[in-house]
Parts: C-alpha cells; structure tokens; sequence
C-alpha cells in the first residue's frame, strides 16, 4: 500500500466494498457544514434511496470561515451556513426534521480537555438516546482539524455511556492534504472500507455546490476567508468513500 497519503490514496480502488444498506439507520456527525458532503454525502445519499433512515447533526457553527467579514458577521454567518447545510441534507435526500444544529463556537468544538467537555457529551448523548442510530459516521479520530478531533472525542464519550453501542465508521477530510506517514500508519491498524458511489456522485457534488460561502466567493469581502480548493475537492470528487473502524468497534453485518 506504500506509507504515505498519496501512496494511499492510490491503492483506493483495492480497498474492500461494502454495501451501504448494512450500515442501518444511521447518524451523520459533521464537526462544520460541508463535511457530511465531502464526507460521505454519496453513501448518505444512497442510503437515503433505499428508504434508509439518516440524521445529520452538525457540531460547530462554521463562524471563523470567513472572520473579518464585515457583510457576514458571526450571526448572520451562523444562519447562512446552517440554510447551506439544510439544502445541501435535502439535495443528498434528507430532510430538516432530521438535521440538528449544536452551533458549539468554530475552532472551539470542546476537547476533552475543555472545561465544556462534559456538557457537550452530555448533549450528544441526549441525542443519541433519542435518534438510536445502528451507525454513526464521524470524523476519523486523528484528522488534522481540532474541531474534528474533538468531535470525534464528543461522539465516542457519549457513545461509551449507550446501553446498545452503534458502529462507528470514521472518514477523513483534511486527512488527504495534511496528513503524514504516522496518520496512515495508524489507519493501517484500523479496518478499512469503501462504498461505492459511483451512482450517487452528481448528487454529492450538487450537495456541496449548496454550500457556496465555502466553494465560491460568495463572501467576498475577507481576504482571510476560507475557500476548499480545486485540489481539496477533488479528494472527494470520485466513485468511492472510504471509512475506518478501530478492530473493537462493532462491525455491522
């Protein structure tokens, strides 16, 4: 498989394909609105097909995007990312009943290390007991954001306390152009899958278009403001997502 990302990266077509109707009802974890999408917004959408129930729950609320807007301070910000993610969950085939909003500060999801840790297992745990989801999806546990990290830390805490535990499938984002040798390592470790969504890919890519003040200059009056790159993309721009699994994590059958 080779040791570094693009060596990884490559071997992609190699890895074992699942069928995404034996992850069950499921729940979406995105640290910020677009990761579902880049994610696995076509497994979500082939799921959402086959009359397979998905929630979505978005963890931070995206603020620090683009921080010197004078156009788009943190409150107007705030509602314009969450109506991007709610077209974007209704493009993939969900809907607004199903989608919740957590708003935890940007950059500031709470690490375990955070005096809100707690407050936030707490929520995510309310939730969880309330959806039952059979699979989470969630950030892979060492992606190279905080807020992913931390997310994934909210996620497993709150999962750790659930009489019946789901499976938890990680996928990587910012893995793909910040990762090094050690990151995949580590996933060498872990099981590996892949969905095919070589169907469901139009839709994927039409959900993240929803998402404009991050793929256009839609915002454009930050010269600090965040756009994901053509190259960024195109990580996610293919037939397969891919998910990991620590080995004592609950595979579905």
């Amino acid at each position: 498989m080779g040791n570094s990302v693009s060596d990884f990266e490559r071997n992609i077509p190699a890895i074992k394909t699942v069928n995404p109707q034996s992850f069950g009802d499921s729940m979406v974890v995105a640290p910020h609105p677009d990761d579902e999408t880049l994610g696995c917004g076509g497994t979500a959408a082939i799921m959402l097909k086959c009359g397979i129930h998905v929630d979505f729950v978005f963890v931070s609320d995206g603020t620090l995007s683009h921080p010197g807007s004078i156009k788009y301070p943190a409150a107007r910000l705030r509602a314009l990312r969450e109506q991007e993610a709610l077209r974007a969950v209704k493009i993939l085939g969900g809907n607004e009943d199903d989608t919740t909003f957590c708003a935890f500060p940007d950059r500031n999801v709470p690490a375990r290390e955070s005096i809100y840790f707690e407050a936030a297992v707490r929520y995510l745990y309310s939730i969880l007991t309330i959806k039952k989801p059979k699979t989470i999806f969630i950030p892979w546990e060492n992606d190279p954001h905080p807020d992913h990290r931390a997310t994934f830390q909210i996620v497993t805490a709150a999962v750790s306390s659930l009489t019946t535990r789901p499976s938890l499938m990680q996928y990587p984002v910012w893995f793909w152009e910040m990762g090094n040798q050690e990151d995949v390592a580590m996933i060498g470790k872990m099981q590996v899958c892949a969905v095919d969504i070589s169907a469901t890919l139009p839709v994927k890519l039409a959900a993240l278009k929803a998402h404009e003040s991050q793929v256009t200059n839609l915002i454009d009056d930050d010269p600090r403001g965040f756009r994901l790159s053509d190259r960024m993309i195109a990580h996610f721009n293919h037939g397969r997502e891919i998910f990991f699994q620590n080995l004592h994590d609950q595979v579905n059958e």
